[in-house]
């Protein structure tokens, strides 16, 4: 699991998933569940999941891969990690 912490507080389910849909494009499904949580799906076998949760002065965010273990946990779940943390709209710190 990864862990993404943002400077700014307070990032919706909404906000997160109209975001890495932008920065992961065509090649992914990015649906929030409606339960604080987005699903960003790449195939059928690897998909990502991420929880948002509020810190002191910042917003977390946890990347679970869930599927296929070895694909999406290196595959799916890092590249949406790393898309986070490259960001502009959240700057990582």
């Amino acid at each position: 699991m990864a862990r993404v912490r943002v400077v700014r507080k307070g990032v919706t389910a909404k906000e997160l998933a109209t975001v890495l849909g932008r920065r992961l494009g065509d090649g992914f499904e990015v649906a929030d569940d409606g339960s604080g949580e987005v699903i960003v799906r790449r195939s059928v076998i690897s998909a990502a999941v991420i929880r948002i949760n509020d810190a002191p002065g910042a917003t977390v965010f946890r990347v679970r891969g869930v599927g296929f273990p070895l694909v999406a946990n290196f595959g799916t779940a890092r590249i949406v990690a790393d898309a986070l943390r490259r960001s502009p709209e959240f700057r990582s710190v």
